[in-house]
């Protein structure tokens, strides 16, 4: 445990997190000294997650903020774990700045911006699973596919904040069907994945290439 005037960071056996509260901001050591730690326990507990309440104070100095994107969140891309949620400040002020570390993580975990310490742990135990069976005109699937890459479709939905997973299946039952499998962390933000432009693109494409869609969703529980 880490324990400062600044900020408290614990890890919460029965729920498997890694858990760090701000007391007050901080910056320098004070700022990199409990997210350091931090680190470490996501290392130190397999697939462990990670919940930030900000409530009582947080925001960067510059140069933290520089800190933590080259090098605090590819340490803890490193990890196994795969989801982060934070208990954000509601000042306007702040507002801006979770919204710029949300889309940050979002490039590496799921990240859910939640009320309390309950809910992030209730939501970070919830999937919401699509499956997509796309049958393509014949002779076609390997251009469509080739043109979703192209396009940056697949990169760009990963790293929305809300997914887990998006990733595209070959069958082996037809050379004309094409699986693709999304996780999200809940219906929000598969709907919010379905504002965004590369999403549109994808529907540009759907329209040139595929013939049919079918789909399936389910919405799984961790234990």
């Amino acid at each position: 445990m880490f324990d400062s005037g600044y900020c408290t960071v614990k890890y919460e056996e029965t729920d498997n997190v890694v858990f760090l509260s701000w007391k007050k901001s901080a910056r320098l050591a004070d700022y990199r000294q409990p997210t350091l730690f931090a680190l470490g326990l996501l290392k130190q507990h397999p697939q462990s997650n990670f919940i930030v309440d900000a409530r009582h104070g947080f925001e960067d100095d510059p140069a933290d903020v520089e800190w933590g994107l080259s090098e605090l969140l590819p340490g803890m891309a490193e990890t196994d774990c795969s989801c982060v949620a934070f208990i954000p400040e509601k000042t306007p002020a702040l507002k801006k700045e979770m919204n710029m570390w949300t889309k940050e993580f979002g490039k590496y975990f799921a990240v859910v911006n939640t009320e309390s310490y309950e809910e992030a742990v209730h939501r970070m135990k919830e999937r919401l699973l699509v499956h997509v069976r796309y049958t393509i005109k014949s002779g076609k699937r390997d251009e469509f596919f080739g043109k979703v890459k192209e396009l940056g479709i697949i990169k760009a939905s990963r790293e929305e904040p809300g997914n887990y997973t998006y990733d595209y299946y070959l069958p082996a039952d037809s050379q004309d069907d094409l699986f693709l499998m999304e996780m999200w962390t809940d219906s929000i933000a598969q709907a919010e994945h379905a504002k965004t432009m590369h999403y549109q693109k994808l529907q540009e494409l759907k329209k040139e290439f595929v013939v049919s869609v079918a789909i399936e969703k389910y919405m799984l529980t961790r234990a």
